[in-house]
């Protein structure tokens, strides 16, 4: 099964596959049989380099239906054609044909090719687009190699072309990534190579997937790392890697403040990861998580902020339902989106009456928040009445008569109101004092010239008879 990097990986197979060819992968409903086949003709070897190439690019869109489909038929066609497989990583006539063979295996599912692809990783007399290729097969494969009989030889392969200076950053990083799915701390495996690769590797691509990997594992003798070396570090991309790894891992007593500390970093990105991250770990310490998250709320930087109103619901803290409604006037779509889909996960049935401010999304000129307010008022309210707003009002009016401003004031005096203020900006404009200043003084001064203009048009006329 692909893992969630497995993008990146795929992109780093194109160099050594054939080029796009125009033919369908075969399949046994395209006449064939179940039985293996035996050789792969040059036309299906493209048209599993353009079936790899097109998983690679529906990861990158997250477009999961299709990512699906095409794992589903790649995996399909790499059982069918297993034996021919094995036949042309061994084809000592094409290099092109074993990289593709050496990727393709890993599709089968099948432990049995783990002996021959690893074979192919420690053979220095291959180029290294076949290694590199055999690698990301054995990666494809998964918890399969957690279950190799020879367990330690598979991960002191991965070992040593992480850690070999000669290698490309590309293997350096597929070696991590393959390490982290095949490590097992019951087999006594080790995070030194990745703590090594993480703290002296000197490409920072290499360090990130070094860091990526610490965080899947989750073994907390890596916190210090992370956290004084990753979350200190100059880059910050790798101070963001550093944080959403610390998420991962299991260790509120020293993760907490390294995570809280890192919500204040001066990038943005990095505050971002880290409100995400620190979120995660709301059980082990509820009210200081939940007061770091509230607080990114009202970041200057709107991915910020809409990384704190995801995370609130996350949280499930209904703490947070009246600061969200606030957010849902936020000046930029993307908080205002997100605040709406959280309310949706917080407000419960019995309390649908606060859900009632949504209503006033769905005009809201982005699709994205209209489609948010009303998927949160559907869910909350187990009503549909589509993007609708009058019959969404009618509803809640009819339910809750003190929301209808028809009786918000009962038989009292209803307050006079401004009419300087815009009705359709009024729910976002606040008073100001220093606003009201500036426009006293403005009128102040229309009227003095006012006066002015007056006694000078009086001393002419004067004159002038």
């Amino acid at each position: 099964m692909l893992t969630k990097w497995s993008f990146a990986l795929l992109a780093l197979v194109s160099v050594a596959m054939i080029g796009a060819g125009c033919s369908s992968t075969p399949s046994p409903a395209d006449g064939g049989t179940a039985d293996q086949r035996d050789y792969i003709e040059d036309e299906t070897l493209e048209s599993f380099d353009q079936d790899l190439r097109a998983l690679a690019l529906a990861i990158q869109r997250s477009e999961v239906d299709s990512e699906r489909s095409l794992r589903t038929k790649i995996s399909e066609s790499a059982r069918l054609y297993q034996k021919a497989l094995i036949s042309a990583l061994y084809d000592d006539s094409s290099t092109p044909r074993r990289a593709l063979a050496s990727v393709m295996l890993g599709f089968t599912g099948d432990a049995s090719v783990v002996s021959p692809l690893i074979d192919k990783v420690k053979d220095e007399d291959e180029p290294e687009s076949v290694r590199l290729n055999a690698v990301l097969g054995l990666a494809t494969l998964g918890d399969k190699l957690r279950d190799f009989d020879k367990h330690g030889q598979l991960m002191s392969a991965f070992s040593s072309q992480m850690e070999t200076k000669e290698t490309s950053y590309a293997m350096r990083r597929a070696s991590i990534l393959a390490y982290s799915v095949a490590y097992d701390g019951a087999q006594n495996d080790s995070i030194l190579p990745l703590r090594d690769r993480f703290l002296s590797d000197p490409d920072v691509r290499v360090q990130i997937a070094a860091i990526n990997a610490l965080g899947d594992i989750g073994d907390p003798s890596a916190v210090p790392d992370l956290s004084i070396v990753g979350l200190k570090h100059p880059d910050p991309d790798l101070r963001a890697a550093s944080a959403v790894a610390l998420g991962k891992i299991a260790d509120p007593t020293h993760v907490l403040p390294a995570l809280a500390d890192a919500c204040q970093d001066e990038n943005a990105t990095v505050r971002r990861q880290a409100i995400d991250a620190i979120s995660k770990h709301y059980g082990s310490d509820p009210e200081r998580v939940y007061a770091t998250v509230i607080t990114g709320l009202s970041d200057f930087d709107s991915r910020v902020r809409e990384a704190s109103a995801l995370a609130l619901a996350r949280l499930n803290d209904p703490r947070a339902i009246d600061s969200l409604l606030q957010a849902t006037g936020d000046r930029t779509a993307v908080v205002r989106q997100a605040a709406a889909e959280s309310l949706g996960q917080l407000i419960t049935y019995d309390r649908e009456k606060e859900s009632f401010p949504l209503v006033e999304l769905l005009t809201d000129q982005n699709p994205g928040v209209k489609a948010s307010a009303l998927g949160s008022l559907t869910k909350v309210t187990r009503e549909d009445f589509g993007a609708d707003q009058e019959r969404w009002q009618k509803y809640f009016y009819k339910k809750y008569p003190e929301l209808d401003p028809a009786n918000m004031y009962g038989d009292g005096p209803k307050p006079r109101v401004n009419s300087g203020i815009s009705s359709s900006n009024s729910r976002r404009t606040t008073s100001s004092p220093s606003r009201t200043t500036r426009t006293s003084s403005r009128n102040t001064s229309t009227r003095n010239t006012s006066r002015n203009n007056t006694s000078r048009n009086t001393g002419r006329t004067n004159r002038t008879r």
